[in-house]
């Protein structure tokens, strides 16, 4: 009777905890949100799991054909044997999306009627024919050339035949390759060079070094001449670094590495290391202590392989101890030839007991997902942002969904497009004269680039490359980095010669100074305008990476050791991380917006000899080498699959490079767009620190100073204070030369007001001069040509009567007009308010300015009626 009671007992309570489970694995249909699938099994994904070709829900049924198959959106493209749809922009892209390879097989891969097909397949421009620039990489475009003579009125001939523009002869700065334009140049005085007094010019003309780096083992100069045998005697290599048999110097830690890294492999003789702990192989060996290791069959052959007899112990052999409780094992349990070991499931590990299995966390590891990473237990999730999508052959990766990117490329004498999902070039900008740094506007189809030797900046439409307009005039700015705000509309620059950092609109007539203290060599500059931050890189006696706010507030250094030569840096916009180019390191590194998580991603002393200038765009990095004189690319979190671009040697002076694509300007909010921001002058935005922060900032162009509101400019008085006095008039033909600086509250950008001279103290005892000369409107020349009497003159002596009786007649006419709006205003009902950007008149006035308290020259360009009703929220200023 008991064992009958026993066993009713069992039954119920198995039958309680089937229903139990089953109400924990089968949850009821109100469980699932509005964003999440609910699976035929009961459980609940996420909604954008569904159809995604990953098995999420146990049973399968998110990715039934029934459901997922359904008709392709009219911007997805149908796989012809395969039950996937792709974006329209993969097809023919190169990368086979289509598990059948169907959007890659009707694509047509022959050059346009107005290219030319090289040897290797690529295309390029017709008119690059026969040019002396090896652009097809093969040299196929240079074979077989007639002797075309250059166009003897707007060229000139270079000795080995190239041409060149008739203007850039004894200019001053070298243009043929072999400088034959700068011979025999009588009146040219002043050899154009971007390099400073205390710099070292390499024989490329480009590049500039640091006296220091002469002779130090190292060839940072493309061409190597600043470690010329004749020149660098008795060298010596630094403390942290080996010296090759031919003198020359590498990292100390790469000797006896067990790859030759000196060109004579003297790095790899003499290595006396202590010979490396060997570990055996588990599945195949057994470890007999002492980096002894012995096959597995050899265990328990009643035969003592190992010295001290490990591999007979007594009384374990033929003992399978996973028989007993799964011999203690969590997951798996491996029966060996004497004991066992543990072994956990995919995304797990054991852990410390070498018994439990604890769940890993993929997304810790970098690269595991190109953008969103969501950590499961026993497993992980990657998932991409809007506008990105897995790619169908790796679901770790993300790629955009429109648009095929492209490569904006600085050549010096031309800008060049370089696409990356077919082999193909083109020019946007021809003629230039020595174009190096380079941005875009991809809304409006603009591109901006600075040209160090005309000391300009300049601006075209990318598809008109040829109309290009002057932002900053000659002379003016020597820019070796340049980064364009395609939200508020500004060009940030960086100025090598005055040591600062500054920044102008789209037409160049209003500029500021945002930063110039504690600035040695800045040099390339990046901005994220969606957070309010902007990024520089300074090699000069300190090297280091900066950032600031857009609005120059904020500032402070994120990157300050192991950093030689930051050449070029980029931004990560979707992950947040900077990324740079070490030209003395031969490193590409990355790091947090705040310098935190630092990590190299690559170091070659073959593929980053001399890097100048990097890029990145979704899993990859770009980067232009002067030394090999081609564009490379890699993956961004590993530094694997290295890879150049465009033919190695092929590309002459590569400089600035940048991806061309949208998502590498993705859309925000302009938060100055109303009634700029209540700001007179200029409105940036401000550092998004945290969600309080003030999202814009009100700033003066140089001249003017903020009031205490932070919203209105007024002239500066330590300007004012050194307000040069106008010129004398000489005897001879001469134009008057009156400085002038921009009127930058004006409705017209042409009008301007005087130039307020002053100086300021620049690192390295450089002069600075703050303010451009800009083109004035109605400037006068003032012509004398009379010869000198040593008679007074008549005329002169009544133009003297005639101009003090017209003064006393003005004199008068002020005194009574005073006197009559003096009286008149008596008469007038008025009220004054202290908030200066709020009028208000009475019924019976016209329309009255309360504006008379306010010091006297303000600069404003605001709206009246724009203003009156707008509140002033969210403003900081500097």
């Amino acid at each position: 009777m008991g064992y009958i009671w026993c066993l009713l007992f069992v039954t119920s309570w198995l039958h309680t905890q089937s229903h139990s489970l089953e109400a924990v694995s089968v949850p009821n249909e109100a469980t699932c949100s509005a964003d999440q699938f609910r699976c035929s099994n009961g459980n609940c994904i996420s909604n954008k799991w569904r159809c995604d070709q990953e098995n999420d829900c146990s049973d399968g049924s998110d990715e039934a054909p029934s459901l997922c198959m359904n008709a392709c959106p009219n911007n997805e493209f149908k796989c012809k044997s395969a039950e996937q749809c792709i974006p329209r922009d993969w097809l023919c892209d190169g990368s086979n999306d289509c598990r059948d390879k169907s959007d890659e097989a009707d694509c047509n891969q022959t050059c346009r009627s107005d290219e030319y097909t090289c040897g290797n397949g690529r295309c390029i421009q017709k008119r690059w024919v026969c040019d002396h620039d090896d652009d097809c990489g093969d040299g196929s475009d240079e074979h077989d050339c007639p002797v075309v003579p250059c166009d003897e009125v707007a060229e000139h001939m270079c000795s080995n035949g190239a041409c060149i523009a008739k203007r850039w002869v004894c200019d001053g700065d070298p243009d043929c390759a072999d400088g034959s334009d700068e011979r025999s140049c009588a009146n040219v005085t002043k050899t154009v060079t971007p390099c400073l007094i205390h710099e070292y010019q390499c024989k490329d003309r480009i590049t500039c070094l640091h006296q220091n780096w002469l002779c130090d083992g190292d060839r940072d100069c493309p061409d190597g001449d600043d470690e010329h045998t004749a020149s660098c005697k008795n060298i010596s290599c630094r403390p942290d670094q080996f010296q090759c048999g031919d003198r020359s110097c590498i990292a100390g830690h790469l000797t006896c590495n067990g790859q030759a890294d000196c060109a004579d492999g003297s790095d790899e003789k003499s290595c006396q290391l202590a010979a490396k702990p060997i570990s055996c192989n588990a599945t195949r060996e057994f470890d007999c202590g002492g980096g002894q290791c012995i096959p597995l069959s050899k265990v328990c052959d009643k035969r003592k392989d190992c010295p001290d007899g490990e591999d007979e112990p007594a009384g374990k052999c033929g003992i399978n101890e996973c028989a007993n409780k799964n011999g203690g094992c969590m997951h798996h349990c491996v029966d060996l030839a004497v004991g066992h070991r543990c072994e956990c499931h995919q995304g797990y590990r054991l852990a410390g007991d070498a018994r439990s299995c604890v769940d890993v966390n993929e997304c810790e590891q970098p690269g595991v997902c190109s953008q969103l990473c969501a950590n499961e237990v026993g497993g992980f999730k990657c998932e991409c942002e809007a506008g990105y999508m897995r790619d169908p052959r790796n679901h770790t990766r993300c790629k955009a969904t429109e648009g095929h990117a492209s490569l904006l490329l600085a050549r010096r004498h031309d800008i060049r497009k370089i696409a990356l999902d077919h082999m193909e070039m083109t020019s946007i900008v021809n003629s230039t004269k020595s174009a190096t740094a380079l941005d875009f506007v991809f809304r409006t189809g603009m591109i901006f680039w600075s040209d160090v030797t005309t000391q300009s900046i300049y601006k075209a439409p990318i598809d008109e490359g040829n109309e290009k307009t002057v932002v900053l005039k000659k002379s003016s700015v020597t820019s070796d980095g340049l980064a364009v705000d395609w939200i508020y509309n500004h060009v940030y620059f960086t100025d090598t010669h005055k040591c600062t950092i500054e920044l102008t609109n789209f037409d160049g007539n209003m500029g500021k100074v945002l930063i110039e203290d504690e600035l040695d060599i800045p040099r390339s500059i990046a901005l994220d305008p969606i957070e309010g931050w902007m990024y520089w890189s300074d090699w000069g006696a300190s090297p280091r990476i900066e950032r600031a706010g857009m609005d120059g507030s904020h500032r402070t250094t994120i990157i300050n050791y192991d950093v030689k030569w930051p050449n070029g840096i980029t931004l990560d916009l979707v992950l947040k991380r900077i990324y740079w180019v070490d030209g003395k390191l031969n490193i590409i590194s990355s790091a947090n917006y705040d310098g935190s998580q630092r990590r190299q991603i690559l170091y070659s002393t073959e593929y980053l000899r001399h890097p100048f200038s990097i890029s990145t765009f979704e899993d990859y990095i770009y980067w232009t080498d002067w030394d090999k004189q081609t564009v490379f690319k890699a993956n961004k979190f590993t530094g694997e699959g290295v890879e150049p671009i465009t033919a190695v040697h092929m590309l002459q002076h590569p400089m600035v490079i940048h991806v061309y694509h949208p998502y590498r300007q993705p859309d925000g909010i302009n938060h100055c767009q109303s009634v700029n921001g209540h700001c007179s002058h200029l409105c940036l935005p401000a550092p998004r620190i945290n969600e309080r922060s003030p999202r814009i900032s009100c700033a003066c162009p140089t001249g003017l100073k903020l009031m205490t509101d932070g919203l209105m400019c007024v002239e500066d008085p330590r300007f004012s204070l050194h307000r040069p006095t106008p010129p004398r008039l000489h005897r001879k033909t001469q134009k008057s030369k009156t400085n002038r600086l921009w009127n930058f509250g004006a409705q017209n950008p042409a009008d301007e007001y005087e130039v307020l001279n002053f100086s300021t103290r620049t690192p390295s005892g450089r002069s600075a001069l703050m303010v451009a000369e800009h083109p004035v409107k109605n400037n006068t020349h003032v012509e004398q040509t009379t010869a000198p009497s040593p008679q007074p003159d008549s005329g002169f002596i009544a133009l003297v009567v005639i101009a003090s009786l017209s003064g006393t007649a003005v004199l008068l006419s002020v005194l009574l007009l005073i006197g009559y709006r003096y009286c008149s205003k008596r008469r007038i009902n008025s009220i004054n308010f202290e908030n200066p950007i709020y009028r208000k008149t009475t019924t019976t006035e016209d329309h009255f300015s309360l504006r008379k308290n306010l010091p006297a020259r303000i600069y404003d360009h605001t709206s009246v009626m724009d203003e009156e009703y707008s509140p002033v929220i969210g403003i900081s200023s500097y």
